[in-house]
């Protein structure tokens, strides 16, 4: 990819497998080089269009088995850092519910998926008639919640009970265990109880937690009402088998139900109804205020999205079909809220038990050594994992840290003997950090079979104009650019130097003296704006140097575009 202002700003790389992207993204909240895992749809509208930049594609020639082992590998990676993500949560979780226990009672902490839930009975609710349980599928569930509950009362912190080693740290190709801290067996357990009692007895909703959509465009016809009660029927079944017959998970069983609950809902108010979520995790894409016009527009747009996947949904019943639906409203939900999506299975709502047990009890007097040493797990375990996946601007980039990954994956660039690919050296003074380097190495290789460039969303544009003054003279000026809009995430710029060299360090002079007059204006500014103008034109200044040199890096972001302004040319130029 381009060079760009802001993240990435010398360009980017990445690896398309199938209609999966790879590639690695530095999160400065956890301090960790995430491998990133997208679609290519949602990775080429970030890029392309939002951050404007030419998308350049090196092929190499590989038969369907050597495509699949590619791409399981990478699957392969991307859950390794999963699982030690996961792990380094769940140590954290562990310290800090340790930490409270000797301040609050136990009973009283939030747990995830609980928040849909209040603990008012509900007698009205049809999910014991939906069951059916016969006598002795209720005795075996009895059965399991005393299990259960049994369980928990002998479940006190021990010192001996947390000398289990860490799992290891030193490879992110090495497939690592998931760790159980007493925190998390303990919320496996609530959750699981709380299943079993909830079907029983069950309480009433938590309004709040769930999203009603009852403009005319989301109401249910009544051929979409009889298909989500199949679909119920199905939920139903599945829930049932991991209560009598298979152990399930927690998270499976309470997904289930909560799938259950909503799309009873959704069959009862003949509209779509669906659970609000806790959006954590990483994301590298952060949500931007959009001025009003432009949300209009995007709501509609997100509109007949939902409709034409609600077509797709009402196909036929499968669980990935769920999700899909549900990452789908999560989008529309994140839009709408102002929040920035992370994906994720779970429902994750917060909120309490509706079935304290009293005769649960974790002592408030953990025994010292226990609450120290799960603090000692998760900061020594974080500080592996930040290792392990560290960032360097040179040594450990997105450029060089994709071909370390390939190089040790496939040490002599071959795969069941199909050599595909000449090896790049990670090391710094091959110059392979820098993207274009590495894209010229790979352009010259006998290896790479095709090239193709896909253009950025201001180029598609550029190309559909005939007149030679409207394409290089007024779309070259930020004022008069009819293509272009100033925006939150670019500073502000005179002329637009993608388009030649020749004249790149003239324009570029011009920047540099806009930026120092901003800057400038900045400093008096200062007092009312917090110095957000003088920031402003010191980035100014900073990109528009290497223009001087003939070098481009800036291109110009475009967060605020809508479908409709997208040109066909951006969906007829598709990969094979």
């Amino acid at each position: 990819m381009d060079s760009n202002s802001g993240q990435s700003s010398g360009g980017h790389s990445a690896l398309l497998l199938g209609d999966r992207v790879y590639h690695l993204q530095y999160s400065f909240d956890d301090r960790i080089f995430h491998i990133v895992r997208e679609s290519w749809d949602d990775f080429r509208f970030q890029y392309g269009v939002i951050e404007n930049r030419n998308i350049e594609f090196y092929e190499w020639k590989l038969n369907d088995k050597a495509k699949r082992i590619l791409r399981q590998k990478w699957n392969e990676l991307y859950l390794v850092q999963e699982t030690h993500i996961q792990n380094q949560k769940r140590l954290e979780e562990d310290w800090e519910w340790k930490d409270a226990t000797t301040k609050e009672d136990p009973l009283s902490y939030s747990i995830p998926g609980f928040g849909y839930f209040t603990n008012l009975p509900d007698p009205d609710a049809t999910y014991p008639n939906l069951f059916s349980f016969t006598n002795e599928e209720m005795e075996q569930i009895n059965a399991k919640i005393e299990s259960l509950k049994s369980s928990q009362r002998e479940s006190i912190p021990k010192e001996e009970n947390n000398t289990n080693p860490l799992p290891e740290t030193k490879s992110a190709f090495q497939l690592v265990p998931s760790i159980q801290t007493d925190t998390n067996t303990f919320i496996q357990t609530e959750r699981k109880l709380f299943v079993r009692q909830f079907l029983q007895n069950p309480v009433q909703l938590y309004e709040q937690a769930f999203v009603h959509l009852n403009q005319n465009e989301f109401l249910l016809t009544e051929k979409e009402v009889a298909t989500f009660q199949t679909y119920l029927s199905e939920l139903k079944n599945e829930l049932k088998s991991c209560l009598l017959f298979e152990e399930c998970n927690d998270w499976e069983e309470m997904t289930l139900l909560l799938r259950i609950i909503y799309t009873n809902r959704s069959i009862a108010e003949k509209t779509i109804v669906f659970p609000r979520k806790n959006f954590q995790g990483f994301s590298y894409i952060e949500y931007l205020s959009l001025p009003e016009t432009v949300f209009i527009t995007k709501q509609n747009e997100y509109g007949l999205l939902i409709k034409e996947k609600r077509d797709e949904f009402m196909k036929s019943y499968h669980p990935i079909h769920y999700y899909n639906w549900e990452s789908l409203l999560g989008k529309y939900l994140s839009f709408i809220e102002g929040k920035t999506y992370t994906e994720g299975i779970e429902f994750n709502w917060l909120g309490k038990n509706p079935y304290p047990n009293p005769k649960i009890h974790q002592t408030k007097n953990i025994d010292t050594k226990v609450y120290l040493r799960s603090k000692s797990n998760w900061e020594t375990y974080t500080k592996n994992v930040q290792t392990l996946y560290s960032y360097h601007l040179v040594f450990q980039n997105c450029t060089n840290e994709l071909f370390q990954y390939m190089n040790l994956m496939f040490p002599n660039g071959s795969i069941e003997g199909q050599r595909f690919w000449e090896p790049l050296g990670s090391h710094w003074i091959r110059f392979n950090f820098v993207p274009s380097i590495a894209a010229f190495k790979l352009a010259n290789s006998s290896y790479t079979e095709k090239i193709k460039i896909v253009p950025s969303y201001r180029n598609l544009k550029r190309n559909q104009l005939k007149s030679w003054s409207v394409k290089n003279i007024r779309e070259r000026i930020v004022f008069t650019s009819e293509i272009y809009q100033p925006n939150p995430l670019d500073h502000s710029f005179l002329f637009f130097t993608e388009e030649s060299i020749w004249n790149r360090p003239i324009l570029g002079f011009a920047n540099v003296i806009w930026g120092i007059g901003y800057t400038g204006m900045g400093i008096v500014k200062s007092p009312m704006d917090k110095g957000k103008a003088f920031i402003e034109g010191t980035e100014t200044i900073f990109y528009s140097i290497p223009e001087l040199f003939f070098f481009n890096i800036r291109k110009g972001h475009f967060p605020l575009i809508t479908a409709e302004e997208i040109p066909k040319e951006y969906y007829e130029n598709t990969l094979e």
